[in-house]
């Protein structure tokens, strides 16, 4: 498998924000992931996982070890009857246009959220007062020494944006999903309803990472950010967006620091007003437990 080194992150991530990593690889298959896994252990290296790059930033200095990225062999649907078994490295997209060539519906709430399987299932992904974790039946994981394990719903410890495998040396190889019979042109009908949806409320088409505040209980992070006066608020290249104010964009040279500074001042701005501190959703890109 090949390692490229100094590997720009930011073009790996829908952020484009990030320095470089000392080593970067793309694994093609389970095998080729405990390989990457080997090669950093002999040489003591820190590991970082992600998919499609979403839901992450990377900081300017980048990452001091390997990054590795689930995509390639790890990108593949497979049906039998109700039951979907999907690589990790599957865009969601392309997963539910399958998902509705197959005439199997239930997560078409999840157009438009260009995110990856595996990172889906790790943060219970949602939209819409609905997650991915109601369709989950089991999910297939590798530890950092490469052992496989096999792991019920009930197990994964799903919740509001959670899961177990948040904190925990597991990286999401396979999903098994149970999903609703429906007819083709009404599952395809609905995921254009919630892509307009969604096209009419948030900042589509300028690098973002998507929320980047969970909703606290009972509230939106987006109506408080807002009602707070942060709409357009920026640091640098950093914006809040004016569509919808729980979203950063980068406007073209952002750096992380603008958006961690960013991040910084909204969450004071609205505890001030509201006594409330928002909780960020958006991951940044350290060392992956051990």
């Amino acid at each position: 498998m090949r390692y490229q080194r100094n590997e720009s992150l930011k073009k790996h991530t829908s952020f484009r924000i990030g320095g470089p990593a000392d080593y970067f690889c793309v694994p093609k298959s389970t095998e080729e992931l405990r390989e990457a896994l080997l090669f950093a252990k002999e040489r003591r290296l820190p590991v970082s996982v992600f998919g499609a790059g979403t839901n992450i930033l990377v900081l300017d200095r980048g990452f001091r070890g390997l990054v590795i990225k689930l995509g390639g062999g790890m990108n593949w649907v497979k049906a039998e009857g109700r039951k979907v078994r999907a690589g990790a490295g599957v865009p969601l997209q392309k997963l539910i246009r399958s998902l509705a060539q197959k005439g199997l519906g239930g997560l078409e709430f999840l157009a438009g959220i260009p995110g990856s399987l595996g990172g889906a299932i790790a943060m219970n992904a949602g939209a819409w007062g609905k997650d991915i974790g109601k369709y989950v039946d089991e999910i297939k994981v590798l530890d950092r020494k490469g052992g496989q394990r096999v792991l019920s719903k009930k197990k994964l410890g799903l919740g509001y944006r959670k899961s177990r495998i948040q904190g925990n040396p597991w990286i999401v190889t396979e999903v098994t999903l149970r999903l609703r019979r429906k007819r083709k042109g009404a599952v395809v009908k609905k995921i254009k309803e919630y892509l307009l949806r969604r096209k009419s409320t948030q900042p589509l088409g300028i690098p973002n990472c998507g929320s980047i505040f969970r909703n606290p209980k009972g509230d939106f992070a987006g109506r408080l950010i807002e009602e707070a006066g942060c709409k357009g608020m920026r640091m640098g290249d950093a914006q809040v967006s004016a569509k919808h104010a729980n979203f950063i964009l980068n406007l073209g040279e952002a750096k992380a620091k603008d958006v961690i500074k960013l991040i910084t001042n909204v969450q004071k701005t609205v505890k001030e007003r509201f006594k409330i501190m928002l909780e960020p959703e958006i991951k940044i890109m350290v060392k992956s437990p051990s």
